[in-house]
């Protein structure tokens, strides 16, 4: 007949058993929540890195300039002028040098911070060329404006479907601040 283990030699192999199980748990649990950690940190520098982007895309655009006698605002770059509102008293633009007039519009009031694959700032486009060449499906051609010296300023407006409620909740559209441009003149 086998002999049994005494009860005392039994208690302490499940002990043993026991601490070794609870050793391995917190090893994996330890190891679940470092790569928790980890993918929130990656997370967080994406968030921060998006916030950086946002803050020095916001700090290199330029504000129109008034001309209180005139009651216009002045756009220098493309010597365009827009009747005075508060709407267009908003609009904020860059300008890429060296183009042949290719100014981004957007407006301050234009506050989303959700994140989206494009970026909702970026509303209108204003182009000096001849014929309509819209460089994108989500922004195209709002209007055409002739020019008193027989330029044509393309005014493009985007229509990104991400975009629609953050434009709602910022009460501007791309289409409100295009129409402004529909009545641009030169200065």
């Amino acid at each position: 007949m086998a002999r049994q283990p005494a009860p005392a030699a039994t208690f302490k192999q499940g002990m043993i058993a026991a601490v070794v199980a609870l050793f391995a748990l917190q090893l994996a649990t330890l190891g679940l929540l470092a790569r928790s950690h980890h993918n929130t940190q990656v997370n967080a520098d994406e968030t921060t890195h998006l916030i950086y982007n946002e803050l020095d895309y916001a700090n290199q655009q330029l504000s129109l300039s008034v001309l209180p006698k005139e009651n216009k605002l002045y756009l220098p770059e493309l010597n365009l002028t827009v009747p005075f509102s508060q709407l267009n008293r908003s609009l904020r633009y860059t300008y890429e040098e060296g183009t042949t007039g290719n100014v981004r519009i957007s407006s301050a009031n234009m506050t989303d911070h959700a994140m989206h694959v494009q970026s909702c700032s970026d509303m209108v486009r204003l182009r000096i060329e001849d014929k309509p060449d819209a460089y994108s499906p989500s922004q195209p051609l709002y209007a055409t404006v002739a020019l008193s010296d027989g330029r044509n300023l393309q005014v493009y407006a985007s229509t990104t479907k991400d975009c629609q409620q953050a434009w709602l909740r910022s009460a501007v559209t791309p289409q409100a601040i295009a129409e402004q441009f529909k009545a641009a003149a030169l200065y």
